[in-house]
């Protein structure tokens, strides 16, 4: 779509709230009571991607190792199964929607973003799986002058857009869908600073869940649904917060400074963040307990120390 000076401003705008939040210039190192890496036994199950320097990584059994390389991935999600990956190839006036198999193989495209004319190109990111595997939700401008969520089948056909004027939301990013199948918890924003909205994809329906003076983001739901994670900003740095979708059980947790993308273990029993605690951005666990009435978090523990990680992509977890 055709850039409108009302698209910069929001850009602008939108770049502002995440770079306060970390995913710009590295800030500086803060005073951690929690700072070895994690060994042995202490090591979560599963894997982990992640972005380093434009290409995609994966953690698994206490090391990481590169999966891509090139400089042009972005925002990887691992399918339900951990069998595909879906992900970003970002080049400079556009950007497209990919899956492959999760050792690297088979890979596919699912959206075609370049167009004859410049200002005709799309912008499309954010994928999110959905728990079915079936398929997969992310951002577009390919029908509005911003990015709004839309919905699609994993080979990329059935393409159509969920987030609509009605709803008075311009812009979307990061989202997460609930287990059932029915709902996205989804980074929006209209007017004011981006807050997290629970959308009812059958209804065509957006309710706001949060309410940070600051902004709120990187919305990630919990396997058995019972909470949803999130960054809020109600100062200059984001810290990690849970709720329940309903808005009760508020918790948060001010142990680490400058939060980015949480994303929950495959049996909902632990959190990963990416935190520049230490500096640079890395990716720290703690434990997450929402079967009582309040919402307890562990102590948070560092998992790597690759550095360098780019928040903005995000992680993602799988078995």
């Amino acid at each position: 779509m055709a850039v409108s000076v009302r698209f910069l401003s929001l850009l602008l705008g939108l770049l502002a709230l995440l770079v306060g939040a970390g995913c710009g210039s590295t800030p500086a190192a803060i005073p951690s009571a929690a700072s070895s890496v994690l060994q042995g036994r202490d090591q979560p199950s599963g894997k982990l991607l992640y972005v380093r320097e434009g290409n995609l990584w994966i953690w698994q059994d206490g090391e990481s190792r590169p999966l891509t390389s090139g400089g042009t991935w972005r925002q990887p999600a691992l399918s339900p199964s951990g069998l595909e990956i879906a992900y970003v190839q970002r080049q400079q006036n556009f950007a497209d929607l990919f899956a492959m198999a999760s050792d690297g193989s088979s890979s596919r495209r699912l959206t075609s973003g370049q167009a004859q004319a410049l200002g005709d190109n799309d912008w499309t990111m954010r994928p999110a799986w959905s728990p079915d595997g079936v398929q997969i939700a992310y951002t577009s401008d390919a029908n509005s002058p911003f990015p709004v969520a839309w919905l699609m089948n994993k080979d990329g056909s059935a393409k159509r857009q969920i987030m609509i004027p009605a709803m008075g939301l311009d812009w979307a990013d990061a989202m997460s869908w609930e287990p059932g199948g029915k709902r996205l918890a989804v980074t929006a924003m209209g007017r004011d600073a981006s807050q997290i909205y629970i959308l009812d994809i059958a209804r065509g329906f957006a309710e706001r869940l949060t309410n940070h003076p600051a902004g709120a983001f990187d919305p990630a739901w919990s396997p058995d649904g019972s909470a949803i994670a999130y960054v809020g900003r109600d100062s200059n740095r984001g810290e990690l917060r849970l709720e329940r979708p309903d808005g009760s059980g508020d918790t948060r947790s001010d142990k680490l400074a400058y939060v980015r993308s949480p994303a929950w273990s495959p049996d909902g029993a632990t959190l990963a963040v990416l935190s520049a605690q230490s500096g640079s951005f890395d990716i720290w666990i703690a434990s997450v307990r929402t079967d009582g009435e309040a919402i307890e978090l562990g102590e948070p523990r560092q998992l790597t120390r690759d550095g360098g990680i780019d928040a903005a992509s995000g992680l993602s977890w799988g078995p």
